[in-house]
């Protein structure tokens, strides 16, 4: 935690990096992270469907990229956020929204698709606002979560592969895997939100990209309930 000019004061003269220790901005994380948001609504609106595949190829090569980047900008001492890691952050959140402009603009050229697409972007946007102001408020200690959030995860992912190879047995559970991803994505909004108290400056668009992560992930799932109550039978059918 950040500490006041005379805890920094070393009886052996020797130089210590302040800057390592400087406290994450919560002002400067939710600034690039609504910047992330319009990247995304960019790429889901305004890149063409057939951009698909290598929005997801270069969105799976920016997540290793970016913490290389992010290391080296530490290391010589930059701001992260206002260079070129910050510039790849927007670019992978252009790439999410890519990825989804597939089945975002099919839903945007029907009525009843948008009236879908608009009512799941409002729940997600109140969801994830409740869960991260809790996340930030709260004094529990959410890292006890750690454990059962990774299992989660592992299991969320078997369940979905699962569920692309063998579509007809796992259909009739489609809403329960959208609300157990729902539910898994907002814990780690929470837990993302609370780990943002408690990191460093040189770690803020890193951490920026885990809630951004959360949020899209969680917007997948709550679209995937509204479309299946719409009677669209869910966006992996």
């Amino acid at each position: 935690m950040y500490r006041n000019d005379y805890s920094h004061y070393n009886p052996s003269y020797e130089v210590i990096d302040v800057k390592q220790t400087r406290p994450i901005s919560i002002t400067q994380v939710i600034g690039l992270l609504s910047f992330m948001f319009l990247a995304m609504a960019a790429g889901a609106f305004l890149v063409p469907p057939a951009y698909f595949i290598p929005a997801v190829i270069l969105e799976f090569v920016l997540l290793f990229v970016i913490p290389l980047i992010n290391r080296r900008d530490t290391v010589r001492g930059n701001d992260a956020a206002a260079g070129l890691t910050g510039a790849l952050a927007l670019l992978f959140a252009a790439c999410s929204g890519a990825a989804l402009s597939p089945l975002i603009q099919g839903l945007v050229a029907t009525p009843a698709g948008l009236a879908v697409l608009g009512q799941a972007s409002l729940v997600t946007f109140v969801v994830f606002a409740a869960v991260g102001l809790y996340g930030v408020l709260t004094r529990r200690n959410l890292g006890v979560l750690s454990k059962f959030l990774s299992v989660g995860l592992l299991v969320l992912l078997g369940v979905m592969i699962l569920s692309m190879l063998f579509s007809s047995f796992f259909s009739p559970f489609a809403l329960l895997i959208g609300l157990g991803g729902a539910i898994l994505f907002s814990l780690l909004t929470a837990f993302d939100f609370q780990r943002m108290k408690h990191s460093t400056a040189d770690e803020a668009v890193l951490v920026t990209l885990s809630i951004f992560l959360d949020f899209v992930n969680l917007f997948t799932f709550i679209l995937d309930i509204f479309l299946i109550f719409g009677g669209f039978g869910g966006r992996r059918d």
